[in-house]
């Protein structure tokens, strides 16, 4: 008789890596030789954060929780490991206190992810981290021109913060005044509250990026609105990056963030919004804001896992056509 082992890698045994994946320094020929198509980078640094600090434990975490996750996902009848074959990348070398020095290792880690051949999935860590792969990007290649989807409570458009311009509030100014990205490529999904100041709001009118609010998702459900969004972030580029703030989902949901949101995108209405994106040219993404110390049971962790995994079975599927 057959033996099914399809549950031996769901045990809490040896170090935590990102789906029991094997381990690879981000090192492009090593990733080369091994044929990696996705490389796991966690970036434990919350050093910008304004709100509840804690997301620097965030990609510890992630890899524990994703023990009780296998590659295989049923609804997309694609297995992720056999797709781009895996590996975790470990973490960048963060330095304490200092976004800009961070940034700089991580795009170094970056580089060598996309000269390897393989896709980048950054895990965080507060939302600075962004422009650790934006930027990365750019340097790779400036001559390409991509789209930039961020699902927010934020708009994360301020110009700087205290007149520092490497914050967590800063993510899109940074990563649209690269040459590789414009703003009428840049969607941002999800804002609400009172937690957007009004200068952030005029900084994307008058740059041009698309925003749909809570409200427009309320009006027109998540479907019509991501599918805007492709049209919008697919036309005339090259590729698409995503980035999923935690925080842009509903407080009660999602409590362990560092900024929880009431009324933001349920966590079906998420799943569903991946499923559409699996059409995009992924050229990465990011799952940032993940801050164990208030996270009831973990259930934060589990969901970004579920939204990591997810996003690489969706473009599986239509990568598989």
């Amino acid at each position: 008789m057959k033996t099914n082992d399809t549950w031996s890698s769901v045990l809490h045994k040896g170090p935590a890596t990102f789906l029991n994946s094997p381990v690879m320094e981000p090192d492009q020929h090593k990733i080369k030789e091994e044929g990696v198509k996705a490389a796991i980078l966690g970036v434990p640094f919350d050093g910008t954060t304004i709100t509840r600090t804690g997301s620097s434990m965030g990609p510890r975490k992630i890899r524990d929780v994703s023990s009780m996750t296998i590659p295989y996902h049923f609804d997309y009848d694609v297995d992720i490991m056999e797709t781009y074959n895996i590996r975790d990348c470990g973490d960048v070398n963060v330095k304490i206190g200092d976004a800009f020095s961070t940034i700089e290792r991580g795009g170094e880690n970056v580089i060598e992810i996309l000269k390897g051949g393989a896709m980048p999935v950054l895990v965080g860590g507060d939302h600075v981290i962004t422009v650790t792969s934006t930027r990365a990007l750019n340097q790779f290649d400036p001559t390409k021109k991509y789209g930039f989807i961020l699902f927010d409570s934020h708009l994360d458009t301020a110009e700087d913060v205290g007149g520092d311009p490497w914050n967590h509030c800063c993510p899109v100014p940074r990563t649209m005044e690269l040459d590789c990205f414009d703003p009428k490529n840049a969607v941002i999904i999800g804002a609400g509250g009172p937690m957007n100041p009004k200068a952030e709001l005029e900084y994307v009118k008058e740059n041009g990026i698309s925003l749909y609010t809570m409200r427009d998702i309320y009006k027109k459900g998540i479907q019509e609105v991501v599918e805007e969004a492709i049209k919008i972030a697919s036309d005339g580029t090259d590729g698409v990056y995503i980035s999923f703030d935690m925080d842009s989902l509903e407080a009660s949901q999602t409590p362990g963030t560092c900024a929880p949101t009431p009324g933001g995108i349920m966590v079906r209405e998420m799943i569903q919004a991946i499923e559409l994106l699996g059409q995009v040219d992924l050229v990465g993404f990011d799952v940032v804001e993940i801050a164990p110390p208030y996270d009831h049971s973990d259930i934060t962790a589990i969901t970004a896992t579920r939204f990591i995994v997810d996003m690489l079975a969706s473009r599986a599927k239509y990568m598989n056509k």
